[in-house]
């Protein structure tokens, strides 16, 4: 006889509220599931590698000391990247009152496929620097919009919470910025 068992994995809210309770091992879970989205959302947002890390870090160690702040009903990836967007923008008014040049190149799409001659690769990298650098001349609200939509992959609905908007103006803040990054690099 088969043993039908099913494993059901326990959603993000039971996750949360079991940290509410003192659960690393769900904080653990939540972790594993989300840190790399959100690295790569706050690595596009900063565009510097180690501050990325450390605003990562620093998330997680809000949604821990916060733990009890959580509302049952929320959804947990909007509440995690309001906490992630947050930071990010207190780390770009702490850069901005240093005046600290910030604009290192991230080396995270930069996979090396052996099928491609050299030429091409540089000319892919060049075109992710050029990307880059459109995508970072956006204003900050559609850049924003934008990273969360494209990058991070999600929906009008969380972006809108996340940037406290309706889905009907994140959707026309992407539209806007798809419109420019396409009118600006068929000028490159």
């Amino acid at each position: 006889m088969q043993d039908n068992k099913i494993n059901i994995q326990p959603t993000d809210e039971e996750l949360m509220l079991d940290v509410q309770n003192g659960s690393m091992t769900a904080f653990e879970i939540l972790y594993d599931r989300y840190h790399q989205r959100l690295f790569h959302f706050i690595l596009r947002f900063l565009r510097e590698r180690a501050l990325a890390e450390d605003i990562l870090q620093e998330t997680f160690l809000h949604l821990l000391k916060g733990r009890k702040k959580y509302r049952k009903g929320s959804h947990f990836s909007t509440y995690l990247f309001t906490i992630g967007r947050n930071l990010c923008l207190d780390a770009l008014k702490a850069w901005e009152r240093r005046h600290l040049l910030v604009g290192q190149e991230d080396n995270i799409m930069r996979a090396t496929d052996p099928s491609k001659s050299p030429s091409r690769m540089l000319e892919e990298t060049e075109m992710r620097k050029i990307l880059k650098n459109e995508i970072h001349k956006l204003p900050q609200d559609q850049r924003e919009v934008l990273l969360l939509s494209k990058y991070s992959r999600l929906s009008f609905e969380e972006i809108a919470r996340i940037a406290e908007s309706t889905p009907a103006a994140v959707k026309q803040k992407v539209y806007r910025a798809m419109l420019t990054l396409k009118q600006r690099l068929k000028n490159k």
